[in-house]
């Protein structure tokens, strides 16, 4: 890690990035999740208020993949035993996502919505796989993974990719191809389309 690098960041303007309402955030996951609205508020403002800027940036290339190959091993697969609390909360954020999208169609908006929604969507895993003799995972976690991976979501959405090749576009790509022999497409705006 060097720190001239972590040092730029933090004089950098973040592009695309506002720091969510928590108490929207919390009511929307506490009405997905169907759990207690301080579970939700206390776990989003201790990771915003960590000193750690990772969840302002843009996800990258990497990101996505691991977070689209989560999200299709527990949703598609059934796939809770071997999966991490992160990558539970990974593929928590990228269902909501899906679900978002669909319902706002291409246009952005609802940060708030979106984060709550990912939260609200890691609670339903924990339990289901906490019940299903899946171990359940770290609770904490998994709710701070979901809340940060729709957190740098919406930095993809409003500043482009720092890793490269179509930001959102290849995100949607990759879930609307994920369990599916998908080929490759024209950029971000067929992506888009294809997976809407």
């Amino acid at each position: 890690m060097t720190y001239g690098e972590a040092d730029s960041y933090q004089g950098a303007p973040q592009v695309g990035y506002q720091r969510p309402d928590v108490n929207e955030s919390a009511r929307y996951a506490a009405q997905h999740g169907e759990d207690d609205h301080g579970v939700f508020s206390s776990v989003l403002t201790n990771m915003l208020d960590r000193d750690d800027d990772d969840h302002k940036r843009p996800m990258e290339d990497h990101e996505v993949t691991q977070a689209a190959d989560a999200h299709d091993r527990i949703y598609n697969q059934g796939g809770h035993e071997g999966a991490s609390s992160r990558d539970m909360g990974s593929a928590a954020a990228m269902q909501a996502f899906k679900m978002f999208s669909s319902s706002k169609g291409s246009g952005g908006g609802g940060s708030s919505e979106l984060i709550g929604l990912a939260m609200g969507e890691a609670m339903k895993l924990y339990k289901s796989s906490a019940g299903g003799g899946g171990g359940g995972g770290n609770q904490a976690e998994m709710l701070q993974s979901a809340a940060g991976m729709a957190m740098k979501l919406l930095a993809s959405q409003n500043g482009g990719s720092s890793g490269g090749s179509g930001g959102l576009g290849a995100v949607m790509g990759l879930l609307g191809q994920s369990g599916k022999s998908g080929g490759g497409g024209g950029g971000a705006a067929s992506l888009i389309s294809k997976f809407l």
